[in-house]
């Protein structure tokens, strides 16, 4: 369940995003892909739900959700481990009327990808989509679920 949101992933929700949370050290807690298959087939969803700190309220941790709609593409390596530990905000690019979502951008440092082949090259988790938005959910409970838990009958048309 939604505690914010939802707002687009445009340049101002993107902004207020980056703003409301630091995601140094977040954790990706999920990644729901909902895909169809055959002729009659829905554009692919792929929600993402990250732990981060709100940083206007002593950097109390918060799950965060991304939601991206029509994925055209995407990367994801598995690890060799329990989490996904973030190092840096995820880095958002708009190339060719299309959303890139990089949530391992490290390698660009300040620079900003050229197009999107390079924004592939070298991620480990990264999302191509026609449009997307965020939401805060509600927190976490002491045995750490939140209302995500499969959620998919949201204002995302039934999408994850």
């Amino acid at each position: 369940m939604r505690e914010l949101g939802p707002y687009p992933l445009n340049e101002d929700g993107i902004a207020s995003l980056l703003t409301r949370y630091e995601f140094g050290d977040s954790c990706l807690r999920r990644i729901i892909l909902d895909q169809e298959y055959g002729p009659q087939r829905s554009p692919r969803a792929v929600r993402l739900v990250i732990d981060a700190r709100v940083v206007r309220d002593d950097f109390r941790w918060e799950p965060v959700c991304l939601d991206h709609h029509d994925v055209r593409q995407l990367r994801i390596d598995e690890i060799a481990g329990t989490s996904w530990v973030l190092f840096a905000a995820p880095q958002f690019t708009h190339l060719d009327g299309l959303l890139q979502v990089d949530l391992c951008p490290e390698r660009f440092g300040h620079e900003h990808p050229a197009n999107s082949k390079e924004v592939f090259e070298g991620s480990h988790l990264v999302f191509e989509a026609a449009s997307g938005h965020w939401s805060a959910l509600k927190r976490w409970d002491r045995s750490g679920h939140t209302a995500v838990a499969g959620a998919t009958g949201d204002s995302a048309g039934g999408r994850a």
